[in-house]
């Protein structure tokens, strides 16, 4: 297996790393750019997506409402056109019911005694249960409906009004457990005096509903505003009718959350960016037309780009992997590419052991690599042939280097064998010199005084030493004349 050292030296391992290196920047330069754009065009179509969705959520309640208030002021005319038919009543009452089916209620009532025969209270009322109309007199000792607002504020202003929210418990005749608001108006007679009051009923759980709904985000939610700030709608029921939004940002210390209930129960519009429940958020508001009420839609910052953040860990996981497999896809190309140059590496290698014989094989290739491969292979096959001639030639000149030794070594022991000869030659020539120096000083000084036959005697010795001396002399002459030829025979040779 292959150390880090050993792709630190691949010329492919670093061409195919710092591809990816440079393609991996200009990515990042230009997935920065798209994803910088991307968010603000996200954030942009985000919140105009909510803003467009709590329109068209406060547009339906309107809609609604203001149809609700064109239905009862057509059966006001209705009412006050035929005052002298009070049973007429509960048939117009149930009729406003049966005309709206957003409307859970409907009350014609009376002041007290207005119609003598009916008693002190007269009330046609009429509900929608969801499966039929019920239809009563709900004026009574325990249901006296003069007191209550939605026959109090249209009598007193004398022009129709909607009227907060309120629950209805009624435990006699028809059962009742909701809350509701109604869009009271006075009735008048010919005269134009007040007689009573024509009082049509929502259920808020259809504005909760409807406003719930409105969801484009999903951890987004609505919150409704009476007039004065009350949280008629709120994902936590626990604070419906029993807190308002003052309230609420007294309890959190969020002067932004106060700031945004003023403006609503004033009946602004607009949009603010803060912090609730400590978490950013984007806040648009808008109020009804009829009702002076104010619906504010909350949308977390974290739903906001929640899109953008899958998108973004989407394209980096796309990303990553893209430029993994451009990675290994390079290493393979470029590996694939560079091999040949590594044949040249190890065939270099063996140059550097004496060995020419690397097996590179041709190459059609065009390009730079294809042509340093051919001339590779040139440069290899002529080495080899010169290296070759050298080691002939090394070989001719390491055979005569041995011959040359051994002549040497057969000289020197010739000369050695000579020196001998010559040393013993020169110590058998010394005695007769010696002898004939010796005699020829005694001839000299003593020749008067010798008898001839001593001195016969020693010119024969004389004679005797002079033929050993100079048998010794020829044999040296000899071995000369044969040292002059052998030379010269080896030369012919």
């Amino acid at each position: 297996m292959k150390s880090l050292k050993d792709y630190r030296r691949s010329l492919s391992a670093r061409l195919s790393v710092w591809t990816v290196l440079v393609v991996t920047a200009i990515f990042l330069a230009a997935l920065t750019i798209m994803f910088t754009e991307s968010r603000d065009h996200v954030r942009t179509d985000t919140l105009g997506k909510a803003r467009q969705s709590l329109d068209g959520t406060v547009l339906h309640i309107d809609n609604t409402l203001h149809a609700v208030e064109v239905a009862a002021n057509n059966m006001l005319r209705v009412i006050e056109n035929n005052l002298d038919k009070p049973d007429k009543m509960f048939y117009y009452s149930r009729k406003v019911l049966e005309n709206n089916p957003n409307l859970s209620g409907c009350s014609i009532s009376f002041e007290p005694f207005y119609y003598k025969e009916k008693g002190e209270y007269f009330s046609a009322y009429s509900y929608n249960n969801g499966d039929s109309i019920q239809t009563e007199n709900e004026g009574s000792d325990h249901y006296q409906y003069p007191t209550m607002d939605w026959y109090q504020i249209p009598k007193q202003l004398n022009r129709p009004y909607w009227i907060e929210p309120f629950r209805e418990d009624a435990t006699e005749g028809i059962v009742v457990h909701d809350i509701f608001t109604s869009y009271s108006q006075p009735v008048h007679d010919k005269t134009g005096k007040f007689v009573g009051t024509l009082s049509v009923d929502i259920c808020l759980d259809w504005f909760s509903d409807t406003i719930s709904a409105t969801k484009p985000f999903p951890n987004s939610y609505t919150i409704l505003l009476g007039k004065d700030g009350t949280f008629l709608v709120h994902p936590d029921s626990t604070r419906q009718f029993y807190e308002t939004i003052f309230t609420s940002s007294q309890n959190d210390s969020n002067p932004a959350l106060k700031s945004l209930g003023e403006a609503m129960i004033v009946g602004e519009s607009g949009y603010r960016k803060m912090t609730i429940n400590d978490e950013l958020s984007h806040v648009f508001f808008k109020p009804f037309k009829n009702t002076g009420w104010s619906v504010a839609m909350v949308c977390p910052e974290s739903d906001i780009y929640a899109a953008f953040r899958q998108l973004r860990h989407t394209v980096q996981l796309v990303t990553a992997i893209g430029l993994l497999l451009l990675l290994l896809s390079t290493w393979y190309i470029v590996s694939r590419s560079v091999r040949p140059l590594q044949k040249l590496v190890d065939s270099t290698h063996k140059m550097t052991q004496h060995e020419f014989t690397g097996d590179i094989p041709d190459s059609t290739r065009e390009d730079e690599i294809g042509q340093l491969q051919r001339r590779f292979k040139a440069m290899q096959e002529s080495l080899g042939k010169y290296v070759n001639k050298v080691r002939q030639q090394s070989a001719v000149l390491e055979a005569r280097h041995a011959e040359l030794q051994q002549a040497y070594e057969h000289a020197k022991e010739e000369e050695y064998m000579r020196n001998a000869v010559l040393h013993k030659m020169t110590k058998d020539m010394s005695a007769p010199v010696a002898d004939i120096t010796s005699i020829s000083r005694t001839i000299c000084e003593e020749f008067q005084n010798m008898s001839d036959d001593k001195l016969h005697a020693m010119v024969e010795k004389i004679n005797s030493d002079a033929y050993q001396v100079g048998e010794l002399l020829n044999e040296l002459l000899r071995a000369a004349e044969e040292e002059i030829h052998q030379p010269q025979n080896d030369e012919a040779s």
